[in-house]
C-alpha cells in the first residue's frame, strides 16, 4: 500500500452495487463495487497469513528497542513479545493490513485509480486465530463493451477549394509580408486599413465599445455599414451614424438585429504596400515557383478541409460515445478536474465580474453544476477514448505531436499548438496530448462505423 489512513467509514454506509467474493489458503474476499468508482475490500484473513504479520510486526519492533544482553533485531521474539505487546499490537495491525492488501489486491486483481488511489482501512478484529479488515479506495472506471454498429456518421463532405480561396490565402501571404504607409493627406478608400474608437450613444451617459481597434475596409472584412461610414472620411474626422445588418444576413438575423447610434472617430489610416508574387517571394516561403504556390496552397487548403470535417465528424462521435456508452466517473477526479476548470474559469476578468457582482446565488450554482457537468463529460471521452486505443493496439507517441514541417507554408497551416508542443508547460503538453489521444480513437471508430457500413 502507498497511502493507508484508518477510517471510521464503513462499507455499511455505501450502498453496493455488485458484489463479488474471491477464495484463496490465506485469505477469503468480499468486494463490493460502490457508486462513483469506489470499492469496499472485505478481507478475513486465516492463521497463516496472520503468523507471517505477527512475525513481520516483532522484527519491526525488536529492529527499534534496545533489551540488554542483545543487539538491535537480535532479541529472541518471545521476549520482546512479553516486554513490549503495546508497540508490537500496532506494528501488527499495520503489518496485517499491508499484507491483506497486498494478498487481496493480487487475488481480485482490482486496478486502483492512476495506480496511486488514497486507500483507507478499517481492522474490525485481529488475534491469532482470525483477523478481518475492510479497506475502501477508489478503482479505475469500467468501460463497457462498445457496440460500434450502432454509431452513425453525418452525411456530408468537406468544402470544395476555389481559386477563390487560394487567391484570398495568396493575399493573407502578402499582408504577413506587407509593408505599411501612414495616409494623412487624403480620404479613406477601400483597402486602406483603419483604427477606430467607436462609442455607443445609446448608452446614458455614451460608453466607447471599440478602443483603437483596427479594421479592413474590404467588403466582406467589415460591416457593411461601418464600411459605407468611413468610405470618404478624413484622418481624425469624427461622426455618427447608425449600425444595420448587412443585406447578406439571413432574415432570422436581421429580425433580431439592434439598430445601435455610435460616434466613429478615425485615429489611423493605412495602406498595406503588398511585395509582388513572383518566384523570388514564392522561394521564400516554400515554394520554387508561382505555379508550385498555386498548387501546394490547394493541396494545403483541401488537407484543411478534410481536417475540418473531420473535426466534425469527431464532434459528433463525441456525443454519441457521451449518449450510448455508460461509465462511472471516480468521484475524487471529477472534483479535481471541475475545480480546475472552475480556477481556470476565474482568471477571466471578465467572469469573475460576473460572478462577484452580478449573479446570484442560484445563478452561481447553475454555473457550478455546467462545469461539473463539462468536467465529467471529458473524463468519460479521455477513458473510452484510452480504452478504444489500448483494446485496438493503438499506439501513440510525444513523437506523433510533433510533426516535421518542411517549410515555411506548412508551418503556416499547422496547428499553432503543435508547432510550439515543445516549448509549452508540462500541463499544457498533457492537455495536448489528452486531446490528440481522444482524436486517435475517435479516428479509428469514424473508420470502423465505415467498414460496417459498407
Amino acid at each position: 500500500m502507498t497511502e493507508q489512513d484508518k477510517s471510521q467509514e464503513t462499507a455499511a454506509t455505501l450502498e453496493p452495487a455488485i458484489i463479488q467474493n474471491f477464495h484463496s489458503d490465506r485469505l477469503d474476499i468480499e468486494v463490493k463495487t460502490l457508486p462513483k468508482c469506489r470499492v469496499s475490500l472485505q478481507i478475513k484473513a486465516k492463521p497463516e497469513l496472520l503468523k507471517h504479520a505477527k512475525q513481520d510486526a516483532i522484527k519491526q519492533v525488536s529492529k527499534e528497542v534496545s533489551i540488554p544482553g542483545f543487539r538491535k533485531g537480535k532479541a529472541p521474539a518471545n521476549l520482546i513479545e512479553a516486554k513490549y505487546p503495546g508497540a508490537i499490537n500496532k506494528a501488527w495491525d499495520q503489518s496485517f493490513a499491508d499484507a491483506a492488501f497486498k494478498e487481496g489486491q493480487t487475488l481480485a486483481k482490482i486496478p486502483l485509480l492512476n495506480g496511486n488511489a488514497r486507500v483507507s482501512y478499517q481492522v474490525t478484529s485481529l488475534n491469532d486465530d482470525a483477523g478481518e479488515i475492510t479497506f475502501q479506495f477508489e478503482r479505475e472506471p469500467l468501460t463497457p463493451q462498445i457496440d460500434y454498429a450502432s454509431f452513425t456518421l453525418l452525411e456530408g463532405a468537406p468544402n470544395s477549394v476555389t481559386e477563390e480561396n487560394v487567391s484570398n490565402t495568396i493575399r493573407g501571404i502578402q499582408m504577413f509580408y506587407a509593408r505599411w504607409n501612414q495616409v494623412s493627406d487624403r480620404a479613406v478608400k477601400d483597402d486602406d486599413f483603419v483604427v477606430l474608437d467607436i462609442d455607443d450613444l445609446d448608452q446614458d451617459p455614451p460608453v466607447q465599445a471599440f478602443s483603437h481597434a483596427r479594421f479592413e475596409v474590404r467588403q466582406g472584412k467589415m460591416a457593411d455599414w461601418m464600411r459605407k461610414a468611413v468610405l470618404g472620411k478624413q484622418l481624425n474626422e469624427s461622426f455618427e451614424t447608425v449600425s444595420e445588418p448587412d443585406e447578406t444576413e439571413s432574415d432570422e438575423i436581421k429580425k433580431e438585429f439592434r439598430a445601435k447610434k455610435v460616434k466613429i472617430t478615425i485615429k489611423t489610416i493605412e495602406e498595406a504596400l503588398l511585395p509582388t508574387v513572383d518566384d523570388e517571394f514564392c522561394k521564400k516561403i516554400g515554394a520554387p515557383d508561382v505555379a508550385t504556390l498555386h498548387t501546394q496552397l490547394k493541396n494545403l487548403l483541401e488537407k484543411q478541409a478534410n481536417d475540418s470535417w473531420q473535426t466534425t465528424l469527431r464532434e459528433s462521435i463525441s456525443d454519441q460515445i457521451l449518449e450510448k456508452v455508460a461509465l462511472e466517473v471516480p468521484g475524487s477526479m471529477l472534483e479535481k478536474e471541475a475545480n480546475y476548470r472552475l480556477s481556470q474559469l476565474f482568471k477571466q476578468p471578465d467572469f469573475l465580474k460576473k460572478w462577484k457582482n452580478e449573479w446570484s446565488e442560484s445563478e452561481k450554482e447553475a454555473k457550478k453544476n455546467e462545469v461539473i457537468k463539462q468536467a465529467e463529460h471529458a473524463i468519460r471521452l479521455f477513458y473510452v477514448c484510452r480504452t478504444i486505443l489500448t483494446e485496438n493496439k493503438i499506439e501513440i507517441s510525444e513523437d506523433d505531436l510533433t510533426p516535421n514541417y518542411q517549410n515555411l507554408l506548412e508551418m503556416m497551416f499547422a496547428d499553432p499548438n503543435l508547432v510550439n508542443y515543445k516549448n509549452q508547460s508540462k500541463e499544457q503538453q498533457a492537455v495536448e496530448f489528452s486531446k490528440y489521444m481522444m482524436a486517435k480513437a475517435e479516428d479509428f471508430l469514424i473508420a470502423k462505423i465505415r467498414s460496417l457500413k459498407i
